[in-house]
């Protein structure tokens, strides 16, 4: 009697044990999560940059003071107007010669400092040298990830709100497998700005950021990316040779867009680490079309190609901060050049823009 009665009690204590055990381990779990999260915060691993849906451009980055880089954790800074650039701007700017920069992550500055990117550097250059007075204003509108769609798309939002710059470089985009995503329209679309959204929300978590986006960012990060925005960064990876007539109705886009609002357009023509001469057809096709309506056009592909790649370069495709030096100078360069400079500096005008042109056309492949 007694052995049946011990028998029967025993039984439902089972679960409990067993249900315990697992409330205590999701407890030890969240406990030791929450842990890392607050430990890891002042590395900087909870101060991403962080981007929110927009319909026409997709993502834009949020404003934020205290921002660092994803590579490097340098300091980043996105002014009220979701520009890398630490001054607020103003619509009206006597006495500002004002240039913006368009462009992917390498304009945007990846893994270099508010002072070291390529934008902050021909600042820099450019207010060096005495010019009457004049300011020199460089704001980096570049954001990561865009392909070239966005960003002429993003020119063409600047010169709409007013902020009259006075020339704008257009950088070539290495995200040439995102261009579809400029057409996606309805439910494709909104479901693509949900997943903005969604990601917008795990950037704030200093975990993720750690594990995913640091430690496993060759192993998962860049999967996971593909889930949420379709592409590649490597113009080698993503169709070789697509046919170029879109991309040139873009570049016409921006064109059309700096004549109507009167500013100066230059080309930044970029190439990957090792990479000397054209071989992509957009590159071929920005190349061609800057000769051709006489747009002026750097070409850092010439300039790089006698430098050591691993000073001038973090990644495949990322500059360094010397990296960053070689574009201002070059971009610097061709600005002194250019007409406006010269009436800017009431100097006599120097017909010669050293950097209309590369010296020699690509190799067609």
């Amino acid at each position: 009697m007694s052995v049946s009665s011990t028998s029967t009690i025993g039984k439902p204590e089972a679960p409990r044990k067993r249900s315990h055990k697992f409330g205590k381990a999701v407890l030890w779990f969240l406990g030791i999560c929450l842990f890392f999260e607050v430990a890891l915060r002042p590395f900087g691993y909870g101060s991403y940059v962080i981007y929110r849906p927009d319909e026409q451009l997709l993502w834009v980055p949020l404003p934020g003071a205290h921002k660092v880089t994803e590579v490097n954790h340098e300091p980043e800074t996105i002014s009220p107007q979701g520009f890398r650039y630490k001054e607020t701007l103003t619509l009206q700017h006597p006495g500002v010669y004002r240039i913006f920069t368009f462009g992917d992550s390498v304009t945007m500055g990846w893994g270099v400092s508010n002072d070291s990117t390529y934008s902050a550097q021909l600042e820099k250059l450019l207010n060096s040298q005495a010019c009457s007075g004049t300011k020199f204003q460089v704001v980096s509108a570049g954001v990561n990830a865009y392909p070239q769609v966005l960003t002429v798309r993003r020119l063409q939002r600047v010169m709409e709100d007013g902020y009259r710059p006075d020339a704008v470089v257009l950088a070539f985009s290495f995200n040439t497998g995102f261009d579809q995503l400029a057409d996606l329209q309805g439910a494709e679309k909104e479901q693509f700005l949900k997943k903005v959204e969604l990601k917008s929300i795990v950037r704030r978590s200093a975990l993720y950021n750690f594990t995913v986006e640091g430690l496993l960012r060759n192993w998962v990060y860049y999967r996971l990316r593909g889930r949420i925005m379709l592409g590649t960064w490597d113009t080698a990876e993503s169709l070789p040779n697509p046919p170029a007539d879109h991309y040139i109705k873009e570049l016409q886009a921006a064109k059309q867009a700096a004549d109507e609002h009167h500013a100066q357009l230059i080309f930044l023509l970029m190439g990957t680490k090792g990479e000397f001469q054209a071989t992509h057809s957009y590159q071929k096709a920005m190349f061609q079309f800057a000769k051709e309506n006489n747009i002026p056009l750097v070409n850092m592909m010439d300039v790089v190609r006698n430098q050591n790649q691993d000073a001038v370069f973090m990644d495949h495709v990322h500059p360094t901060v010397a990296g960053h030096a070689l574009i201002a100078e070059q971009l610097a360069s061709t600005f002194r050049g250019l007409s406006s400079y010269a009436t800017t500096c009431g100097a006599n005008q120097n017909p010669a823009v050293t950097s209309l042109t590369t010296k020699q056309a690509p190799t067609q492949q």
